[in-house]
């Protein structure tokens, strides 16, 4: 279902980073390997059940070597930009059985 991921370990806090989705191929680091803020791990892609390329992330406390992503409490999940950490605002809601997206949204910078 996530298709090709990696999870990284937080020193900091002992939690977990699930990256999912990732393009076959395409992970540039190793099992145990110390990666810091910056660091390109894989590029993004569509496996799994996905129809199009993106990137999930789940931030979560237990170990997904041993719970399934799906059984896990899922974390806030904070970024960090010229201003300083921010978390994204809003989500979804559900109107006549779709989803409607609500608050603030997370927009990609230009490279």
């Amino acid at each position: 279902m996530v298709g090709n991921h990696i999870y990284i370990r937080l020193d900091e806090t002992g939690t977990y980073l699930v990256l999912a989705h990732l393009k076959k191929g395409s992970v540039r680091v190793k099992k145990g390997q110390h990666i810091k803020e910056g660091t390109v791990v894989a590029n993004v892609g569509n496996s799994g059940n996905s129809s199009e390329p993106h990137l999930h992330i789940h931030h979560q406390r237990q170990d997904p070597s041993k719970t399934s992503i799906f059984l896990t409490e899922g974390l806030p999940l904070y970024f960090r930009g010229i201003q300083g950490p921010a978390a994204p605002k809003g989500g979804v809601r559900i109107e006549q059985g779709k989803d409607v997206p609500v608050g603030d949204s997370v927009i990609p910078l230009p490279l």
